[in-house]
């Protein structure tokens, strides 16, 4: 045991293993590294607000399409309505309701129907052909061209309402597209009045369910 050798130990390399200690950032590489975390959160914020930008930009398109839809769709399209309801003719047997729907829009309508009705102290005038009810397929409406329509009253029935005895109410309803297809109404009742010799309108809407009110 006296003649066995001594293994000379290993030299210590210096950074390695358990002997290995960090070195402490001097104040030059610890300010290098907060610039550079400074720039990473800075560039995520950038970014973040870029897409925050871009969702903006898209909902701010979206609407601006649709208000455009909505101002062509309102100012694109026909409008029909009543220039004059009166009495325009009177012999010594009938007289003659005139009633003239315009096209106030700049283009045409199409597939327009016209229906109107005449109805003296609540009733339907009867036993006279001259005194039913019209319908008129107009089909085009063009734009501020008269489209004139006629009834007619027995001259008795005339008399009566000139004079306050008889009530006349004069119920116009019309039905007509655009050119994109969509369907408009016109509902609109006149009620003469004796006293000034005129129609004046007493209810209207532009729903399509056929009632006035």
């Amino acid at each position: 045991m006296a003649d066995e050798k001594k293994t000379p130990d290993a030299p210590l390399i210096e950074g390695s293993g358990a002997d290995t200690e960090e070195t402490p950032l001097s104040p030059t590489e610890r300010s290098m590294v907060r610039r550079l975390s400074s720039a990473i959160q800075f560039a995520d914020f950038m970014a973040l607000l870029m897409v925050a930008a871009t969702g903006f930009s898209a909902f701010a398109t979206w609407r601006m399409t649709q208000l455009t839809t909505m101002i062509l769709s309102v100012s694109e399209r026909p409008y029909i309505g009543m220039q004059r309801v009166a009495f325009d003719y009177v012999d010594g047997t009938r007289a003659r309701v005139l009633v003239d729907c315009r096209n106030y829009g700049s283009i045409s309508a199409n597939d327009g129907v016209a229906r109107i009705h005449l109805l003296v102290d609540g009733q339907r005038l009867t036993g006279s052909d001259d005194s039913r009810d019209t319908t008129i397929n107009v089909g085009m409406f063009s734009p501020s061209v008269p489209h004139p329509f006629h009834l007619f009253v027995p001259i008795k029935v005339y008399e009566a309402a000139r004079e306050g005895r008889a009530k006349i109410v004069v119920y116009v309803q019309i039905t007509y597209r655009g050119p994109d297809e969509r369907q408009f109404c016109y509902n609109e009742m006149m009620t003469y009045d004796n006293r000034a010799d005129t129609f004046d309108p007493n209810g209207g809407n532009n729903r399509c369910d056929g009632e006035i009110f």
